[in-house]
């Protein structure tokens, strides 16, 4: 869905972005984490042209971006930055119908598209539509720059720390707001954020920059497992990559097959991370789950030992 090969960016002498290459495949969730100052922003914006690049090339669906019209390129491609980029004398429902209008879509359709996805990011209609960007949370701002992005439908989604300037609480529910909207849409997203749990916790592969190069990708959990260099290892949590990975393995990959003769009291779904059986574990004071099913059915025990010990691959 893009590509980007041999791609160099530069602000006079100032090289922002090194001979960079990356694929990015349709519906896959690519992050971009590194550093300050390392380039993911000044990569993400060449995408959609918001900055132009200085050599190399830049595809979408094998197609030079330099080859479409700037405006037509971007109205094509939805964009979510931290601030939301919201107008503020414009209502809730006229933000989100922006693009559609730009297209010159039929009244009707457009009025039937802001609806949906009012209803698709949890903003009723009915209390949310006529609201101006100064009545809102951040977060119910944050979910109206979303549903902007998302009003044409595009293939494409790019999302600058989108919930940089959020609190904990309201970002962790837009973060499973937007795990929930990708397993429906199946949109390509580009993701930059500085926060490396909420790339672990979304991206399906994850991209680590340093001064404008790529230094390691891969998948959250090749990248826990096997970090190319201390670099990678430090952004990555350092010795805090156990818990981490923990954070994103399944208790079904680690449980072992029913005891019947002994059924720990202690429960955990085989849907649950390894990080959240520990937490039980600890709550519990014990050292044995019996694993559930979605009925509550047991399926399966995990122990302390089986918890730690060596991943089923090894």
């Amino acid at each position: 869905m893009i590509e980007l090969i041999e791609v160099t960016k530069r602000f006079g002498s100032e090289t922002a972005v090194d001979r960079l290459s990356l694929r990015v495949e349709k519906g896959e969730l690519c992050a971009l984490v590194g550093t300050s100052g390392c380039g993911k922003s000044t990569t993400l914006r060449m995408i959609n042209r918001l900055i132009e690049h200085s050599e190399g090339e830049i595809h979408l669906e094998g197609r030079q971006v330099r080859e479409f019209d700037e405006q037509t390129l971007r109205r094509r491609i939805g964009y979510v930055i931290q601030s939301t980029g919201l107008f503020p004398h414009w209502t809730v429902a006229r933000n989100i119908g922006l693009v559609p209008r730009l297209l010159r879509w039929p009244a009707p359709r457009i009025r039937e598209r802001v609806e949906e996805l009012m209803a698709l990011l949890g903003l009723p209609v009915d209390s949310f539509a006529d609201k101006y960007p100064h009545q809102l949370s951040g977060g119910q701002a944050q979910r109206v720059g979303v549903a902007r992005a998302l009003a044409a439908d595009p293939d494409i989604l790019l999302m600058d720390e989108p919930f940089g300037a959020l609190d904990p609480i309201t970002r962790e529910s837009l973060q499973a707001e937007l795990r929930d909207l990708q397993s429906r849409l199946h949109k390509t997203i580009v993701f930059v954020t500085h926060d490396m749990d909420e790339a672990l916790g979304l991206a399906d592969r994850l991209v680590v920059m340093k001064a404008g190069r790529i230094v390691q990708q891969g998948s959250p959990l090749e990248l826990l497992r096997d970090p190319a260099d201390d670099f990678v290892a430090s952004m990555l949590g350092g010795d805090d990559r156990g818990l981490k990975e923990a954070a994103l393995t399944r208790v079904s990959e680690r449980m072992l097959p029913l005891s019947p003769r002994l059924i720990a009291r202690a429960r955990v779904p085989r849907d649950a991370t390894l990080h959240q059986a520990l937490a039980v574990m600890f709550r519990e004071h014990a050292d044995r789950l019996t694993v559930v099913d979605e009925d509550d059915m047991p399926v399966g025990e995990l122990s302390l030992r089986r918890l730690v010990g060596a991943r089923r691959d090894e």
